[in-house]
């Protein structure tokens, strides 16, 4: 029979290699996956690891970046997890020096980090090959559930035209920050090509139907031109080819003009359909404009008798 010294010898020893096996497999990986022409920043903890923060420097190699949309605005709840708090922007936008009037839908509250916060190490911003973006999260220690999900979704990043997006970490901030430091993970960090295509071509009974993604469909009688846009951003094209002549298509990078398509009231429900960007929302023509977080195209709400409201679209 073993002794109580070496039982409790092999205990340690066991506990040791099971620590050893979860440092080995824990890991954080933020990558870039690309649809339908836009680059969209996520995150997984491969053994449930919390983060609390992430610092990360976006690049293109070709182009600009011309838009974040599609980030998480303000702390943790029950209802809804991921990570809202910018530092930079809830210093010159949404701290007012009360915390009762914190409005976390103000349009210029965004995960983007403004060259004057750190000239050193942060990289040029909107309209530029790169960025410098930080999200954090802020949730109850007390509730568990409040904190983010082990997989996710930080923001969505557009381009001006395809290119590589790769992913770094800012390592003045922290890059990523665990909410438990003293746990061994391995961080990877990857990167994508995105850009427009032509995804995909069918013809059936003498119509063609195009598939693309990323931008405007272009046409042209020739391989080298002269190209001329469909104005069409839909996705999606068809168009009888009988007795067509030659004609060739490209996908030219882009995003349609910011615009109100179509408002629609039934049954006491507005619905709205927009392109080219975020719908912003105000209680009166002159604003305040407040973002809606929505880019999805359509917007539906309940009209209220006692509030007006007004709607417009800017671009990402």
């Amino acid at each position: 029979m073993a002794s109580i010294e070496a039982m409790g010898r092999l205990r340690g020893i066991c506990l040791f290699l099971c620590v050893l096996i979860v440092s080995a497999r824990a890991e954080v990986r933020v990558f870039v996956k690309e649809t339908d022409g836009v680059a969209w920043l996520k995150y997984e903890c491969t053994a449930g690891e919390v983060v609390s923060a992430f610092a990360l420097d976006v690049r293109v190699n070709r182009g600009r970046i011309v838009g974040i949309s599609n980030f998480f605005r303000g702390p943790c709840t029950l209802e809804a997890q991921g990570y809202g708090i910018f530092p930079a922007a809830f210093r010159d936008h949404v701290w007012s020096g009360s915390s009762s009037n914190v409005n976390w839908d103000h349009p210029d509250y965004t995960p983007v980090e403004p060259a004057s916060s750190y000239p050193d190490d942060t990289l040029p911003g909107i309209g530029s090959n790169g960025v410098t973006l930080v999200f954090g999260a802020l949730w109850d220690a007390k509730l568990p559930a409040t904190a983010p999900t082990a997989t996710g979704t930080l923001c969505s990043i557009h381009i001006s035209e395809p290119a590589t997006v790769t992913v770094a970490a800012n390592l003045s901030r922290g890059g990523i920050v665990l909410n438990k430091p003293d746990i061994a993970v391995n961080t990877t960090l990857c990167s994508a090509m995105v850009g427009p295509a032509i995804t995909n071509v069918a013809l059936a009974d003498g119509v063609i139907t195009i598939y693309f993604k990323g931008g405007e469909l272009l046409t042209a009688p020739a391989p080298d031109g002269p190209w001329t846009g469909t104005g069409n951003f839909s996705g999606v094209y068809r168009e009888s080819v009988v007795g067509k002549k030659a004609r060739f298509f490209r996908v030219r990078e882009g995003f349609a003009e910011p615009a109100i398509i179509s408002i629609a009231l039934v049954d006491g429900v507005i619905t709205i359909r927009f392109t080219g960007g975020e719908l912003l929302a105000a209680p009166s023509p002159t604003g305040p404009w407040t973002a809606t977080g929505n880019t999805s195209g359509v917007h539906t709400e309940a009209v209220s008798e006692c509030a007006a409201r007004f709607f417009r679209v800017r671009r990402l």
